[in-house]
């Protein structure tokens, strides 16, 4: 079933729909929001607030023909304003934000290089990104989503995003050799 379709079934009242949405994407948002709060307790009590604000709006909901990137931006919303929430601060910003990004560093191993010398320099070169570098990083190459979609999640425009990830991979190959930068982006 399509998205469109999934959607407005949802928005029909169609109580499956829901289960199936939650079903297909519970693992993707919880991946996802553990990016932005370790505590596990945390993500899992805001992806069940997610799909029961859903249900509840159901009849307010926006269209959409994609809910990946509707889901992934409620919940990184969700959840920063939780961690804000349970923080006591007021003075963070919902642009200022801590994203965690680790990789399976296994998946990109090298002919005669030592792994750890690969996790030395991948690690060196993620710990020089800036958050939002990290996330669209995380977007882009491991949720393989469009600039479009990803510029609509990060509140930007398509060129900053387009800019942002290139400044992300030139900082990146710094730290990086050009070869293990080349796996890591596949």
């Amino acid at each position: 079933m399509s998205d469109r379709l999934l959607w407005n079934s949802l928005k029909n009242g169609n109580r499956d729909a829901l289960e199936t949405i939650y079903r297909q994407y519970f693992d993707l948002l919880y991946r996802y929001g553990l990016r932005f709060s370790s505590d596990e307790a945390v993500v899992q009590d805001c992806i069940q607030e997610l799909f029961v604000e859903l249900w509840n709006s159901k009849e307010r909901l926006s269209e959409t023909d994609a809910i990946k990137p509707y889901l992934l931006l409620s919940i990184k919303r969700k959840i920063i304003r939780t961690v804000q929430k349970l923080r006591k601060s007021t003075d963070v910003e919902l642009e200022e934000y801590h994203f965690d990004l680790e990789l399976d560093i296994e998946s990109i191993i090298l002919e005669g290089e030592d792994i750890d010398e690969q996790k030395n320099k991948l690690k060196k070169a993620m710990g020089a990104l800036s958050d939002r570098q990290k996330e669209i990083v995380y977007l882009k190459y491991y949720e393989e989503l469009d600039y479009e979609t990803i510029a609509s999640q990060m509140d930007m425009n398509y060129q900053s995003a387009r800019n942002l990830l290139h400044r992300a991979i030139t900082k990146m190959s710094k730290h990086i050799e050009v070869v293990l930068l080349i796996l890591f982006l596949k």
